[in-house]
């Protein structure tokens, strides 16, 4: 198993940002609405521990009383300790809309096993890093059921076929950054918003030129880093995952990952 893009990302921002783990090329909800009603109490922030510390790097959603739904992207380092030190011991979940607990503690992690064999890319290419066969779904397993909190509904195959996407409206939830000040991702210096609590905001979807529609849903900017791994929910049911920005301060538009692709029903089959 490579070593993931992510760990070695990770390393140099946790330096410099102490905020955010950049988990591959993809990532708060800008311009988002703070959950202070707790509407999406399933939707918990992913914190790796590295030192004393703890710091959130992805987000996700509780799709079974101790499963949680991700990125592959988030989690590819995770799955057994590599050379970067990092594995499941070093996880923690919180469902808290603020982060400040409880927290659940990780069991195992099972990534897409397809995720593994994609080529990688260049720059900001999603062609390199999202074309088949990279499949960016992942589960993690917690060490006990979440109790109080009822576990979100996945698309089943075929989910948004059957939809509209012109007129239906979507919702992206995340933990991530609210967005950049001045600079980007790629400064020296860059000067990031992040409050560090779950927001959400209604999206809509771009069905011209998208690259890969059997796969992905392409929606209006709406999510940055840190918001990987968490759901686009349509009427409650997780039908993507927040994958994909196209742009280094996260003002472009998001591609998300389809939970009701065939591959993605095909690992969610294998593993639930």
């Amino acid at each position: 198993m490579r070593r993931s893009r992510a760990a070695t990302t990770f390393a140099m921002l946790v330096a410099t940002l102490a905020v955010l783990l950049v988990a591959g090329p993809a990532g708060a909800v800008l311009n988002g609405t703070v959950d202070t009603a707790n509407r999406f109490s399933n939707v918990g922030s992913l914190q790796i521990k590295v030192g004393a510390d703890w710091f959130q790097f992805c987000s996700g959603t509780l799709v079974r009383s101790n499963v949680v739904l991700t990125a592959a992207h988030c989690t590819d380092f995770l799955v057994d300790v590599g050379p970067d030190g990092f594995g499941p011991d070093d996880v923690r979940i919180t469902f808290d809309p603020e982060q400040d607990g409880p927290y659940s503690t990780v069991d195992r992690i099972a990534v897409h096993p397809d995720w593994f064999t994609q080529p990688g890319g260049s720059g900001n290419s999603k062609h390199g890093f999202l074309a088949p066969p990279a499949e960016d779904i992942a589960l993690v397993f917690l060490d006990a059921p979440v109790v109080g909190i009822t576990p979100a509904a996945i698309a089943g195959p075929g989910y948004l076929a059957a939809l509209d996407l012109k007129k239906a409206t979507f919702t992206a939830v995340g933990y991530g950054l609210d967005g950049f000040i001045t600079g980007s991702l790629l400064s020296n210096h860059p000067f990031v918003l992040d409050d560090g609590i779950r927001s959400y905001r209604d999206v809509s979807v771009i069905t011209e030129h998208d690259a890969f529609p059997d796969r992905f849903l392409k929606i209006t900017a709406s999510v940055c880093f840190g918001d990987s791994g968490g759901p686009l929910f349509h009427n409650g049911t997780v039908v993507a995952l927040n994958t994909w920005t196209f742009s280094t301060r996260c003002t472009g538009p998001n591609l998300e990952y389809r939970t009701d692709s065939a591959a993605a029903q095909r690992f969610l089959a294998a593993n639930l």
